[in-house]
């Protein structure tokens, strides 16, 4: 499923299809046609409960955006009651899966926004290369990331990074390329490392620390890491007040 969490818009498509839907809209497109064009494109109709994660993604932003599509709101609600949506998930993420459901149909019960106009976004970009090592500092203490690639798509360009476990201190940052990837708080895979595709506002914040230490052939590395998807300014989130990794 491409997910990272049980929420409505933690997985690839609920939250690509936000972006998408709000990007049409932006340039003018009406709501059916761009509904019609994100189910072109997503190849929706061939994945049986897969497609799930489409139509709540796009159900709830339309809802908030006040730009509806009454059939897409109705195929939500059908999918909420539907024995197969909880089915595809491990029996110990049902119970949290059908809380997000069920605020889902109190969300979508609510009278809708009158139709918010929307400006097109600006790109974003980033000065980050794979390699790169960079310190950003949170509420709960600084944080030191790797740069494991460039994430590129129509929103832009951003990097992706995992979590770097680091001690705090300002002389261990000399051997930042030699210290090992966080693991992820709640793991999809054995070996999994937290990370996260950041998105600049609309670039990298100035207060990013890049350090001259970069990856080689003695990094440790991890076979999988996350990349849930954020902004600079959403990190703290997935850190508690110690500064310690916790999941949103």
């Amino acid at each position: 499923m491409g997910s990272w969490g049980t929420g409505i818009f933690s997985n690839d498509d609920a939250s690509d299809v936000r972006e998408g839907f709000r990007d049409l809209i932006a340039e003018g497109v009406a709501p059916a046609q761009a509904t019609q064009r994100l189910v072109e494109e997503y190849g929706v109709g061939q994945n049986g409960p897969d497609d799930n994660d489409f139509w709540f993604g796009l159900a709830s932003t339309q809802h908030r955006l006040g730009h509806i599509v009454p059939e897409v709101i109705g195929r939500a609600f059908d999918l909420i009651d539907d024995p197969s949506e909880l089915a595809r998930w491990e029996p110990a993420q049902r119970t949290r899966r059908k809380a997000a459901l069920n605020k889902l149909r109190d969300e979508l019960l609510q009278p809708a926004p009158d139709p918010k106009k929307l400006r097109p976004r600006r790109k974003g970009t980033t000065s980050l290369e794979p390699g790169q090592h960079v310190v950003m500092p949170l509420p709960g203490g600084p944080v030191l990331l790797r740069v494991v690639r460039i994430h590129e798509d129509k929103s832009g360009r951003a990097p992706v990074v995992v979590v770097v476990d680091w001690d705090g201190q300002q002389q261990s940052l000399r051997d930042a390329h030699r210290l090992p990837a966080v693991l992820a708080p709640m793991p999809l895979r054995e070996d999994e490392a937290m990370g996260f595709i950041v998105f600049g506002e609309p670039s990298d914040p100035d207060e990013v620390q890049v350090l001259p230490q970069r990856v080689d052939e003695r990094t440790p590395t991890r076979r999988w890491y996350a990349q849930v998807v954020t902004r600079w300014s959403e990190l703290g989130r997935f850190f508690g007040p110690d500064g310690a990794p916790q999941s949103p």
